[in-house]
C-alpha cells in the first residue's frame, strides 16, 4: 500500500542526524571503490539492466516518503520551487514483460539547479511510491550540472533507487538525465560514463511549457504536443495545487522516462 505524507508543508527541511551523516560518508566509500569500480561493470558485476547506473557518493540511507496522494509526491520545498521553478517528472515503472509494477518505491537524490547537494538535510532527497498503474509523478526543480575539479562534469540528473516487488524484481540503481534540449552529448561527456558505457536509454525526454516560462522554451527542450492531452491534464493538476501553496509560478517543464524491472 502506498504511504501518502500528512505533512502541513510540501518536503519540509528536516535534519539528516548526524549518526546519519557519518555512516553514509563510510557506506559511499565503499560503494565508489567497491559497487561503483569501472571493473564491476567490466566483469558483468553490474550493468545487468541497460538502464543500470552508478550510484555515486551522494546518496544518503532512510530518507523520509514525501507522498502527497497515490502515486504523487513532491521533493522540492515551496521555496526551492519559487526559486528555480517547478519541473515535472512523470515516471512509467515496467517489468520486463511490459507489465506494470504497482508499489515499486523510488528512493529519489538529486542537486539542485544550481548544482548543489545537500547534507545536513533532507532537500531534494525523499521516497515516493507508484500508483496501481506503476506511475509516478514527482515535482522537483530541475536538476543543475555541476563540475569536480581535475575530473571532469556531470550533466544534470536525478538519482534512483528503484525496488519493486520483493522476491519479483531485481532492485534497480539509476539515474535520469536531463539534458538541454534532449541532446544526448550530455551523457555521452558525463565523467561518470568516462571508463564505462554511457547509459544513452538513460536520458529523460523533456518538454518545456513557454506559456510559464514567459514565452521562452526553458532548457531548449522542445514545446509539448497540443495532442498530448492527457500529460497537458497531469500538468494543471499540478499548476492548481502549486497555485493552493502559494507558489505564483506554474511547471516549467516535464520529463518523462519509462523503467523496465528485472524479473527474478
Amino acid at each position: 500500500m502506498s504511504q501518502v505524507s500528512t505533512i502541513a508543508d510540501w518536503a519540509p527541511s528536516t535534519g539528516v542526524s548526524l549518526f546519519t551523516r557519518v555512516y553514509s560518508a563510510l557506506r559511499s566509500s565503499y560503494v565508489m571503490f567497491v559497487v561503483d569500480n569501472p571493473l564491476s561493470w567490466t566483469f558483468g558485476f553490474r550493468g545487468q539492466n541497460a538502464q543500470d547506473d552508478v550510484e555515486g557518493p551522494y546518496y544518503i540511507p532512510g530518507s523520509p516518503y514525501k507522498q502527497i496522494e497515490d502515486g504523487k509526491a513532491v521533493m522540492a520545498s515551496t521555496e526551492y520551487l519559487k526559486k528555480y521553478g517547478p519541473f515535472l517528472f512523470l515516471f512509467d515503472v515496467k517489468d520486463a514483460k511490459g507489465d506494470p509494477v504497482p508499489n515499486a518505491t523510488l528512493d529519489w537524490w538529486q542537486a539542485d539547479s544550481d548544482g548543489g547537494y545537500y547534507f545536513r538535510s533532507w532537500t531534494l532527497r525523499g521516497k515516493v511510491t507508484t500508483d496501481a498503474h506503476g506511475r509516478a509523478e514527482v515535482l522537483s526543480v530541475n536538476p543543475g550540472e555541476y563540475g569536480i575539479p581535475l575530473m571532469g562534469k556531470r550533466s544534470g540528473h536525478v538519482h534512483l533507487n528503484i525496488s519493486g516487488s520483493a522476491g519479483k524484481h531485481r532492485f534497480m540503481t539509476t539515474q535520469v538525465y536531463v539534458c538541454e534540449g534532449n541532446r544526448s552529448e550530455g551523457v555521452q561527456k558525463d565523467m561518470a560514463n568516462f571508463m564505462r558505457a554511457p547509459r544513452a536509454g538513460n536520458l529523460a525526454t523533456c518538454w518545456s511549457l513557454p506559456a510559464a516560462n514567459g514565452g521562452q522554451r526553458f532548457g531548449d527542450f522542445p514545446q509539448l504536443p497540443k495532442a498530448d492531452t492527457e500529460t497537458a491534464k497531469r500538468i494543471d493538476w499540478w499548476n492548481a495545487k502549486l497555485k493552493e501553496r502559494g507558489v505564483e509560478r506554474e511547471v516549467l517543464a516535464v520529463g518523462q522516462k519509462d523503467f523496465k524491472l528485472t524479473l527474478l
